[in-house]
């Protein structure tokens, strides 16, 4: 089977088994059901590129896939799944999903999909909606379990790159021991907001509220979820409407 071929075939199989049976037919033994997405962080590259890549799992069939430069703060864009499932064979997928690309509007519609059948190492794909590759990936789960999240774990002073799909803007962000977020861009912008640790996985979750223009999502208050990997903070809030996405790349 060729590569376009097996994605195309992923795409029709994504969020239920592959089956011949008719709606409302008993599965037969063994039918792939499926189950609990795998949560955890995971770090590897893409293939066929030197991008580094992240890809977060929560267990309620959120995915995040994070990928650019591992070098400094220079994320090119991010993959959000939502609704996805995975099958008992340990097969991930979304149909529900976009990927956002720093600078090139608009988010584009994908598949997610990620394969846990040999973890800890993990193998997947951003699939566009022909059935053909777009970002293919490889990662294994990540250690960082000496430093749990918690609100004080992530406090601290961070400065980095905020960045939406119309560009960049140099960003400091500001994380309490109590978990209240403070950040400012150098193009004007003020936003606040609140981090708290995800119960059950490596991560946190994200709420920030922006001011008027010239922040990169005017006026919006936008939900999503971080990474914290040593002194690096990654984060990504898509907009209400998922139509487009702030993302944060910093350092302490």
């Amino acid at each position: 089977m060729t590569r376009t071929a097996f994605y195309a075939a992923a795409l029709c199989c994504s969020l239920v088994a592959c089956s011949t049976n008719q709606p409302g037919s008993t599965p037969p033994p063994g039918t792939i059901t499926t189950t609990m997405p795998s949560g955890g962080v995971y770090k590897g590259s893409l293939k066929g590129s030197t991008m580094d890549a992240t890809l977060l799992m929560l267990f309620d069939g959120t995915a995040y896939l994070f990928y650019g430069s591992a070098s400094g703060t220079n994320l090119a864009g991010v993959a959000v799944a939502t609704n996805g499932a995975q099958t008992s064979d340990g097969r991930f997928a979304s149909n529900n999903a976009l990927d956002y690309r720093v600078g090139a509007a608009p988010a584009k519609p994908v598949t997610f999909i990620a394969n846990f059948a040999h973890a800890p190492s993990v193998t997947g794909a951003v699939v566009n909606k022909d059935g053909s590759p777009d970002l293919e990936y490889g990662v294994a789960a990540a250690p960082m379990l000496d430093i749990a999240p918690s609100q004080a774990n992530a406090g601290g002073l961070y400065s980095g790159r905020g960045m939406a799909l119309g560009g960049v803007t140099e960003t400091r962000i500001t994380v309490a021991g109590d978990g209240y977020l403070a950040g400012t861009t150098t193009s004007g912008c003020i936003f606040k907001g609140t981090v708290a640790a995800h119960p059950g996985t490596n991560a946190y979750d994200v709420s920030v509220t922006f001011g008027p223009a010239p922040c990169p999502l005017p006026d919006a208050t936008v939900k999503g979820n971080a990474v914290l990997d040593g002194p690096r903070l990654l984060v990504a809030l898509p907009s209400p409407d998922r139509s487009n996405v702030f993302l944060f790349d910093g350092r302490k």
